[in-house]
């Protein structure tokens, strides 16, 4: 008998950003179904219309499509089994409660909220397990819907006495949990609405999901899911519950932390491959692949990933990690590429903005530290830097001065010849060590302030390419003429 196709599913609020938490189980749902080839579902949670942020799914959708998590069917593309946001589902929810009120205890409870608030009170200075107390559960019918009439309710599902709720889980084992620890739990309100674990399960049951992959802070509202699908007859999804992210400290990630948002970390210069592989590796091994690192593109990742190498422990996040990664995946870029990814922002850099990059692209673990570059291309400002002064006008001063102007003359002769800027520099700043017995530091530390404004920075060679020797020239002049002034 063939096994059915594996289908996955990742189902946000559109409540706010999308979060490295979130990212993580979306990456985690669609690993596992790419991997199966099966198929990855994407639903719109949106049930709680109260909480609901204007263009968060919109957000959440480029956020994903960023990272090249792409879905099989979803509020976008549609497919078989839709609509796929839950505020269109509404009809189907109201069928399934009218259904499961014909095979299980479903009744109305009139409580209000200062009444389950002196309930749990009570409770936790008795000592006992905070639950709802079934105050209206044995009301007769006709009582139930004469007060239905003029009061607000909502739908709770009773849960009797019986052996503990066990969940599968593939990476916690069996989970049990006693059934007197649920308490009646409630399934929608008086307006139809759906709570999340209701919605929930009905969605993951109708749209034929055979794993569902979620977060452990889900794992409370999957025993009461369990009981939904069995009053309803159906089958029970496989569960993975993933490890919660924890800080570098240990704590537990904020999921409104806008600087963990896939939003900031994409305006921070990091780029879609570093965050999906940094991801894969909270709370997940590769186990021996044969090659040395940690480096992965997604496409290895969808061959490699399996649920049974999650981790039970909480994954803690490592920023440098991160920044390490994502820099492993900016070398794999093109020069091309990059130029595209990081344009320049000055038009003038922009004809020999590919070459410039190459300078820096080596230490830099963002695209955002690429424009480290544009500090060397702008004109330096010698009297702002006391590296500067130090170096053109201290105690060796006189001897970058004749260095600076002995290397100018030289390269003013070489470029007349024809000869590239980046070859011309070179020979003369050789030839004009030769020349005034200079060397090390001494001769190379007025050429790289001249140029750069700093003692430190790219190569000067393809830097000299890249600024051209109309300004090579000028900077050497404007150096010089610095190193001169009293």
């Amino acid at each position: 008998m063939t096994p059915p196709l594996v289908r996955t599913r990742f189902a946000p609020s559109p409540s706010g950003f999308l979060h490295l938490g979130n990212a993580r189980t979306a990456l985690f749902a669609y690993l596992y179904a790419r991997s199966k080839n099966g198929r990855f579902v994407l639903r719109i949670e949106d049930t709680d219309q109260e909480r609901i942020v204007p263009e968060s799914e919109a957000s959440i959708l480029q956020d994903l499509k960023w990272l090249k998590l792409n879905w099989d069917e979803g509020p976008d593309v549609g497919g078989p089994l839709g609509p796929y946001r839950c505020s269109e589902r509404y009809p189907i929810y109201e069928r399934e409660l009218k259904r499961l009120q014909k095979v299980a205890r479903v009744y109305r409870c009139f409580c209000t909220n200062d009444q389950l608030d002196q309930d749990r009170k009570l409770l936790a200075s008795q000592k006992k397990i905070i639950k709802y107390v079934g105050r209206c559960l044995n009301l007769s019918e006709e009582e139930s819907k004469r007060r239905a009439a003029t009061e607000q309710f909502v739908w709770r599902m009773h849960i009797p006495d019986g052996e503990p709720v066990i969940v599968h889980d593939v990476i916690r084992d069996d989970v049990k949990m006693n059934r007197e620890v649920l308490g009646d739990f409630v399934l929608a309100r008086v307006t139809g609405i759906p709570v999340f674990l209701f919605a929930n399960a009905i969605d993951d049951a109708l749209q034929e999901m055979t794993h569902v992959i979620r977060g452990e802070d889900h794992l409370s509202n999957t025993f009461r899911q369990v009981l939904i699908y069995q009053a309803l007859g159906f089958k029970t999804p496989v569960f993975a519950h993933l490890p919660m992210i924890g800080s570098e400290e240990g704590e537990k990630l904020s999921k409104r932390a806008g600087s963990l948002s896939i939003r900031q970390l994409r305006e921070d210069g990091f780029i879609p491959a570093g965050i999906a592989n940094y991801l894969a590796l909270l709370g997940w091994s590769p186990g021996d692949t044969g090659q040395t690192g940690e480096k992965f593109t997604l496409q290895e990742l969808s061959k490699l990933f399996d649920l049974d190498r999650v981790h039970k422990g909480r994954a803690l996040f490592d920023f440098q990690k991160l920044r390490f990664l994502n820099q492993q995946h900016l070398n794999d870029i093109s020069s091309d590429e990059l130029a595209q990814l990081a344009p320049p922002r000055n038009e003038n850099f922009r004809p020999h903005w590919k070459e410039a990059l190459e300078l820096v692209r080596h230490d830099a673990a963002t695209l955002d530290e690429l424009y480290k570059i544009e500090a060397f291309l702008n004109s330096p400002e010698y009297e702002k830097s006391n590296s500067a002064r130090e170096i053109l006008r201290g105690g060796n001063g006189v001897k970058a001065a004749q260095a600076l102007k002995r290397g100018l003359e030289l390269l003013q002769k070489a470029l007349s010849e024809n000869l590239p800027v980046e070859t011309a520099l070179k020979q003369s700043i050789q030839t004009a060590g030769k020349e005034l017995g200079l060397k090390g530091k001494e001769l190379f530390f007025p050429f790289r302030v001249a140029l750069t404004g700093s003692e430190t920075g790219p190569e000067l060679v393809p830097l000299a390419k890249v600024l051209g020797p109309q300004a090579v020239q000028e900077r050497l002049q404007q150096a010089l003429q610095f190193s001169q002034r009293t």
